[in-house]
Order: structure tokens, then C-alpha cells, then sequence
């Protein structure tokens, strides 16, 4: 009787335990905005591109747009398998890592700022040239469409 119940207290404590984790995980980023800007690049058809994903609220808007007029602006919503590839991405790297600031030496460049929200900080990435550290690469090449 007394095995029955520490087998018993061992399991329910392994279950509390893989649950607790798995919500720290999935709740700890919140939102992530992103402002892909194209301004000073030498190409009238590249466009600046506002992201935001709320994963706490399940919502997300990119919004596209050009400096040249001739092209109309547009807003389009990431597929869900996205949103889940940006959220896998950013829960598997240790954010702290990352730096604030990164440059190229080249000129024209396009630029991003990314701001991701977890529950206990908020990280705030300029990136003059996208080439930033992983996950911030592979972001890019999912929210930026066009």
C-alpha cells in the first residue's frame, strides 16, 4: 500500500512538473514586433514591412508598405504553421544571447528593429543589414513576404 502510493505521488509530481514547464514555455513570449525598413535602399520595389504577433492574444498583422507610390500598400497575416515556426524559434534560444545592436559595413542596406515581449523583459534588437545572430535570420525569412 505505502509503494502504491509513492508510485503514485512520483507520477503526479512528474506530471505537475512536465506541465508547469511546458506553460513557462509557451507563455513566457508574449508578443514580438518587428519594423523591417527599407529606407535608404537602392530599390523602389523593396518594401518596410510592420509585424506584430500577439501569441497571448493569437493574433498577428504585417503590414506592407512602399516609399515609391506607384506600389499600393497591403496587410497580410502569417499561417498559423508560421506563427508556431517564429514562436519555436525564439522559445529555443536564450535571449539574453542576443545583441542589441548589429551592423554591416555596407551602405543601402535595409534595417530591422525587433522588439520580443516575454513575461519577465522586453528585448530590443536593431539590426542595420539582417544579418543578425539565429533566430533573427530565419524570422525574417518567415515574416517577410512580398
Amino acid at each position: 500500500m505505502k509503494l502504491t502510493f509513492c508510485l503514485l505521488g512520483i507520477a503526479l509530481s512528474g506530471l505537475i512538473g512536465c506541465t508547469n514547464s511546458q506553460t513557462t514555455n509557451t507563455n513566457s513570449i508574449s508578443k514580438v514586433e518587428m519594423h523591417l525598413s527599407a529606407f535608404g535602399v537602392e530599390s523602389d520595389d523593396f518594401p518596410s514591412i510592420d509585424v506584430i504577433i500577439d501569441f497571448q492574444n493569437d493574433t498577428n498583422s504585417c503590414k506592407k508598405w512602399y516609399y515609391n507610390p506607384a506600389y499600393k500598400d497591403s496587410i497580410y497575416s502569417l499561417s498559423r504553421t508560421d506563427i508556431t515556426k517564429v514562436l519555436d524559434l525564439l522559445q529555443s534560444t536564450d535571449l539574453t544571447k542576443l545583441k542589441e545592436e548589429y551592423t554591416v559595413d555596407k551602405t543601402d542596406q535595409p534595417s530591422s528593429k525587433t522588439i520580443i515581449y516575454t513575461n519577465q523583459s522586453t528585448f530590443t534588437i536593431n539590426d542595420y543589414g539582417l544579418e543578425a545572430d539565429h533566430p533573427l535570420q530565419a524570422i525574417y525569412k518567415i515574416v517577410y513576404q512580398y
